[in-house]
């Protein structure tokens, strides 16, 4: 079942920008199934049904669990969901997936799409090439040349042990806390910034190298072009959970897709939960959270609603923290991260470009809004799909704004015949305020620790904080798995101790 959606954002010379109003299979209607009496006190209160909340309520209603989930879109999802135009999928946020990515695999088979994928990529088209854009140099390429020089820059920027990484961090679920790391040697490497690690090695790099390099890590950090604000160890960690290796980091991030969509994956999660008893209210924009004592937390909305619940699973991302009120106040390791914030401000935006040649085509270019782009599949009319990415461009322009920049971004990869950009600005989003999680410098020695600790009767589930798969769909679906069975074993325990012992015989 699908619904129309409030967000996206769609741009083409004839019409200009059109906002909202697209088919999305993550749309709930009717948005609210409270059937509750309004003092209730349920078991636990999801706070967002992105896929953190979505597996969280789904293994709590499974464990027997009374559940709300209170969200405040229109649909399911948060940072990814699919929308459908001109019988194509367009995906706004989270992509790809793997099945090297443990808990998306695990979801994947249990709802049999593990074999339902496509790939991004179709070579059989008549541009199947690679455009390089950077000072000094602006050619088209081969494939196989573009992973020649691609494979050399990445690995000499992350190699920094002589083993790719393996020895400051070889096991990237256990980053911080393993017996075969000293962390103070993490402790060194998370304290620069890709910058200055850009700047120990570009003497071995030549200017088309070294512009293609810096493209590159953009289109992975979303963060300042300069890159002084993307953390160095969040390198070191993309590269460990590819298997400390190059040639895996295509296959697992830019090649497989869910052929139905993204939103169609979290709508089979969704409607497993709800046929267990979930109850839910969309369009709920929560304003405060409030312990009252042991047994009891209060969740008030922005309209005046209020629900309870034992235990309070919060799903809100890093840099959206600071838009709920929480009582008791948030720890002060905890605050100071939601203060500080991650720094991955991208641009995600698709275009639609006349005929099908470019189906088969990539690029990287710097400096330029958008540092990469891809082919992504046909039309049902034959003209061909990109999606790309870029760096963090707040201050220059916001893309509701001036959405034909965008299409002059594309236009300095080829000269392609721009029909239709389409987008979600996650960075003016309420919901998110940014991107999926980028650290910068020093954060994840100093806050990833306290970012997973619970605090009283609250716990906090969201891919910004994850182990390993930090800016991935696994990440969330991690974090929103082990809450939730963190929470069913306290509930139990709870539920025990409160039971009247039998008197001895």
């Amino acid at each position: 079942m699908s619904g129309i959606t409030s967000e996206s954002h769609i741009w083409t010379p004839e019409k200009g920008l059109q906002s909202g109003g697209y088919i999305s299979e993550g749309v709930i209607s009717p948005p609210r199934q409270v059937k509750a009496a309004h003092d209730h006190v349920y078991d636990v209160v999801v706070i967002g049904a992105g896929y953190a909340g979505l597996i969280a309520a789904r293994d709590l209603v499974n464990a027997g669990r009374s559940v709300l989930v209170v969200e405040g879109r229109d649909r399911i999802g948060g940072r990814t969901y699919t929308i459908k135009h001109e019988g194509f999928n367009y995906e706004m946020g989270g992509t790809w997936v793997h099945h090297t990515q443990p808990y998306t695999y695990r979801e994947l088979m249990r709802y049999d799409l593990h074999t339902k994928l496509i790939k991004t990529r179709d070579d059989t088209q008549a541009n199947n090439y690679f455009s390089i854009n950077v000072p000094g140099s602006k050619r088209d390429i081969s494939n196989e040349l573009s992973s020649e020089i691609i494979g050399k820059v990445w690995k000499l920027f992350v190699d920094i042990d002589g083993q790719e990484g393996r020895t400051v961090c070889p096991l990237p679920h256990a980053q911080l806390e393993n017996p075969f790391i000293n962390r103070k040697d993490v402790e060194k490497w998370d304290s620069i910034s890709c910058w200055d690690r850009f700047e120990a090695i570009k003497g071995q790099l030549n200017t088309e190298e070294q512009g293609v390099l810096k493209a590159l890590l953009l289109s992975i950090t979303g963060g300042k072009p300069d890159l002084k604000n993307s953390g160095f160890w969040d390198m070191i960690r993309s590269h460990a959970i590819n298997g400390h290796t190059y040639d895996m980091m295509d296959p697992i991030w830019l090649l497989y897709k869910l052929r139905d969509g993204q939103s169609h994956f979290a709508r089979l999660m969704f409607e497993e939960a709800v046929e267990l008893g979930l109850e839910y209210t969309f369009r709920t924009h929560v304003e405060a959270i409030k312990q009252v004592n042991e047994g009891l937390n209060l969740v008030r909305t922005r309209d005046g609603r209020v629900f309870r619940g034992r235990k309070i699973i919060c799903t809100a991302p890093l840099n959206t923290l600071n838009s709920i009120q929480f009582d008791p106040p948030l720890s002060r390791l905890r605050q100071e991260a939601a203060n500080q914030g991650h720094i991955n401000f991208m641009t995600k935006a698709h275009a639609v470009v006349k005929g099908s040649g470019y189906a088969s085509w990539n690029g990287l270019a710097y400096p330029n809004e958008l540092s990469a782009a891809y082919g992504d599949g046909l039309l049902p009319n034959g003209d061909t799909h990109l999606v790309s990415f870029g760096a963090d461009y707040r201050d220059e322009f916001v893309l509701e704004e001036q959405p034909e920049r965008l299409v002059a971004a594309f236009k300095k990869f080829a000269p392609f015949d721009v029909k239709s950009v389409v987008f979600h600005n996650w960075n003016t989003d309420p919901y998110t305020q940014g991107g999926p999680n980028f650290m910068p410098p020093n954060f994840t020695t100093k806050y990833m620790d306290a970012l997973q600790k619970r605090q009283g009767n609250f716990f906090f589930a969201n891919a910004d904080w994850a182990n390993a798969w930090r800016n991935f769909i696994d990440g969330a679906l991690e974090q929103g798995a082990l809450n939730a069975n963190r929470v069913i074993a306290e509930l139990r325990r709870e539920d025990k101790e409160a039971q009247p012992s039998r008197p001895s015989l």
